[in-house]
């Protein structure tokens, strides 16, 4: 499997890598579940927790794109995979409900969601999936934009507001996306998790998410703000609107279904292999950052 780590704005096209099985979700739903964990959320960012660092100093892993270097080079970090790092004596306070959380989350996917997911990837035509992917991205277009506001990024945001407007119209509703075919304008995704990095609001503790998986106090705060900021609840009433961004993530959720599966079955222990990567993909986006 390719372990790959993106950062908050990864390039198009259907995310292959565990660590994006939750990731796309997340961001074009604007965090529907996540809204739960708003409450932790708020009390974690209100210090400016530090960004999480391998072992117990503050050395910052350098695992290459290619596989040429090793995150072996390191002394404080083990080699779990080509592109896997683990974090040893984290600290992580959640740890009880985290793992609480994680058995919930492994039963429902084990008996429920991959095999209806991997189902869903099998029957489904490529055409529709493509015409469903650009519904959901032009859905997500306005949080995008707002954030791109909020981080005085104007021309992106822009952009945005200019192709959800010519997606939602000529488009049909999204299905299609002429903004890009016939003008040029690329999507910018951002969300408000990205908003608060911006303004320098550290992670806060691990933290799983029912359904969504591995998080951070941060990107659950932010995902609820998404999900304010997401037009479907204001369009459509509930339950309505509720079933159609539950759609949207299953969607996604299923074209990673069959890798997820392999991911547990091969995995000693899943719990710290996916805060593993979710650990190294904030030292990845910290990367780009700077």
């Amino acid at each position: 499997m390719d372990f790959e780590f993106l950062s908050h704005q990864p390039p198009e096209g259907r995310p292959l890598s565990i660590a994006n099985l939750f990731e796309k979700p997340l961001r074009r739903t604007g965090g529907l579940f996540s809204a739960i964990a708003v409450a932790l959320a708020i009390s974690g960012c209100a210090t400016h927790a530090a960004d999480p660092a391998p072992v117990e100093s503050q050395v910052v892993p350098t695992v290459p794109d290619d596989t040429e270097g090793t995150a072996a080079e390191s002394p404080n970090v083990i080699s779990v995979s080509p592109n896997v790092v683990s974090y040893e004596n984290y600290r992580d306070p959640l740890m009880p409900f985290n793992r609480a959380m994680f058995r919930f989350n492994d039963v429902v996917g084990r008996f429920v969601l991959i095999p209806l997911g991997k189902g869903y990837a099998r029957v489904i035509p490529p055409v529709l999936e493509r015409r469903v992917d650009s519904f959901f991205d032009n859905v997500a277009t306005p949080i995008y934009a707002v954030n791109e506001l909020l981080q005085l990024d104007l021309e992106p945001a822009g952009t945005n507001l200019l192709r959800f407007g010519i997606n939602t119209t000529v488009g049909l509703l999204g299905l299609f996306d002429p903004a890009k075919a016939w003008f040029g304008l690329e999507r910018s995704p951002a969300d408000f998790a990205a908003t608060l990095a911006h303004y320098d609001v550290g992670y806060g503790a691990y933290i799983v998410l029912p359904f969504f998986g591995p998080s951070d106090l941060r990107n659950a705060a932010g995902r609820g703000v998404d999900y304010l900021l997401n037009p479907v609840p204001y369009v459509l009433d509930n339950p309505d609107g509720f079933i159609l961004l539950s759609y949207g993530w299953f969607h996604d959720f299923a074209f990673g279904a069959e890798d997820f599966e392999t991911l547990l079955e091969e995995t000693d222990d899943p719990y710290i292999f996916l805060r593993n990567l979710h650990l190294q993909r904030i030292q990845r986006d910290a990367a780009y950052r700077d």
